[in-house]
């Protein structure tokens, strides 16, 4: 007697890891490119903040970086929460907000150094933090609930490692800040455009650790309750 074979999971749920590591890897291309090249941003990568990019003329690259990462995170964040990865609300909340933040960065810019401060230049600001602060919670949180299973111990092992690695790079924007509007002093910052960098480099880094995660479970068509 022949055994139905195991049913194969719908073709836009094959495609979902696929489509979110390949949006991820486009806007990997696009940092790089404003990065090398300063025609289109001639600026100085350890002292500008990676939202002067859209000052620039190559802004339309930023917010298409930005926009790919935005969608890349959205679709890994479906992936997960159908394998049941992502199963806690308050996880699932955190991984939206940080798609929502990106997407609001992208579309609300900075204020001008020396200009006025403007409604959509505090929108930048608070979306920025929300940005730099949510998807190193999540991938900690993530992380540190599934440390015990066997299946996941690896890629939960990394994902808590760079979460961990990412946080302290916040701190240089945070404390300036906080010191500014509770005494009304401005301390001075050093290397703040090399410092966000950085960090940008540990998200990117944890998100491909995401991607590799579901794309395992996925394989596997593990289904795990959280």
């Amino acid at each position: 007697m022949l055994l139905p074979a195991p049913a194969r999971p719908h073709l836009c749920a094959r495609l979902l890891v696929p489509g979110a590591l390949t949006a991820l890897a486009g806007a990997v291309v696009l940092l790089a490119v404003l990065h090398l090249d300063r025609r289109l941003a001639p600026l100085d990568p350890v002292s500008t903040m990676l939202s002067d990019y859209a000052l620039s003329p190559g802004r339309w690259l930023w917010a298409g970086a930005l926009i790919l990462t935005s969608t890349g995170s959205a679709l890994l964040l479906v992936a997960l929460r159908r394998r049941g990865l992502l199963a806690n609300p308050a996880l699932v909340a955190g991984k939206a907000l940080w798609c929502v933040s990106l997407v609001a960065v992208a579309i609300f810019a900075k204020d001008p150094q020396g200009g006025a401060i403007t409604a959509t230049g505090k929108i930048h600001l608070y979306a920025s933090a929300v940005t730099c602060l949510s998807l190193p919670v999540v991938g900690w949180a993530l992380g540190r609930r599934h440390r015990d299973d066997p299946r996941w111990r690896r890629s939960a092992t990394w994902s808590r490692r760079l979460a961990l690695a990412a946080i302290p790079f916040y701190l240089p924007f945070i404390v300036p800040f906080a010191a500014n509007v509770v005494f009304g002093d401005h301390l001075p910052t050093v290397a703040t455009g090399l410092v966000e960098r950085l960090m940008m480099v540990l998200e990117i880094a944890l998100l491909a650790v995401l991607g590799h995660w579901a794309h395992r479970a996925t394989r596997t068509g593990a289904a795990l309750r959280t």
